[in-house]
């Protein structure tokens, strides 16, 4: 169940991020859905504690660096994440492809850090994307992760028809995928969400949460090695179940 308020002061970062430039009131309540006067309340909060400020002619609101310095603060004293991200560098230089660390959330699977390939031609993906469960080795392999009853109830929720443009939930197909998937050891998607990619992943438990990591690449680039990419993200996912798990 989503809180309002928290949903649009986050809303309102998005909107600032994907503007890239100072917005005015109108701008930044029609970016969030808001009356206006919700809007000024939100952005009067933020101004009062630091993270917007006024600026322009005509007057604008822009965040201030107060976000980042706050979350650069966070994420360096973060055990799990230097550990997960450290993995991710080593996926990456293994594979020579996209790593990607992602989580059971809502019903998709949201991507929590991604460390992309040097490669020019490369799977290109940010934290904070999300994929369905039964169309990403991700998704699958975060329900692999967990036990039969638990993974019945998440598949049992989720909506059959998605998104608009996804193909529609079979939940037979899909718990008896995840049930070889689990014995296998890892998922694998060819092309099932966008057809020129090839992913692999391996889930694990992570602080009671689901998580996956992938390989992610063109598909000619990594379609003979699916099963040795499979073997290493599912060392590396034991490793970090047993390391912070």
């Amino acid at each position: 169940m989503s809180v309002k308020s928290a949903l649009r002061t986050l809303q309102i970062l998005e909107v600032f991020a994907g503007a890239g430039r100072p917005m005015s009131l109108g701008e930044v309540a029609r970016g969030i859905d808001a009356p206006r006067s919700s809007c000024l309340a939100l952005l009067t909060t933020l101004s009062e504690r630091g993270y917007v400020y006024r600026v322009g002619e005509p007057p604008g609101w822009y965040p201030t660096r107060r976000w980042a310095d706050l979350s650069r603060a966070v994420s360096e004293h973060d055990p799990v994440a230097l550990h997960v991200h450290a993995a991710l560098e080593r996926l990456r230089d293994a594979c020579g492809e996209t790593a990607i660390d992602a989580m059971l959330a809502g019903g998709r699977s949201v991507y929590v850090d991604v460390v992309e390939s040097h490669e020019m031609v490369r799977y290109t993906a940010r934290a904070g994307d999300s994929k369905p469960l039964h169309l990403s080795a991700s998704g699958r392999a975060q329900l692999a992760a967990l036990d039969d009853d638990a993974c019945r109830a998440v598949v049992a929720a989720l909506p059959s028809a998605g998104v608009p443009g996804e193909a529609r939930l079979n939940r037979r197909a899909l718990l008896e995928t995840v049930a070889r998937d689990r014995a296998r050891g890892w998922s694998v998607n060819l092309g099932e969400f966008r057809p020129d990619v090839i992913s692999v992943a391996a889930g694990f438990a992570l602080g009671g949460t689901a998580h996956s990591l992938s390989i992610a690449a063109p598909w000619h680039r990594i379609e003979a090695r699916v099963d040795a990419i499979g073997r290493l993200l599912l060392d590396e996912a034991r490793a970090l179940a047993d390391t912070v798990g």
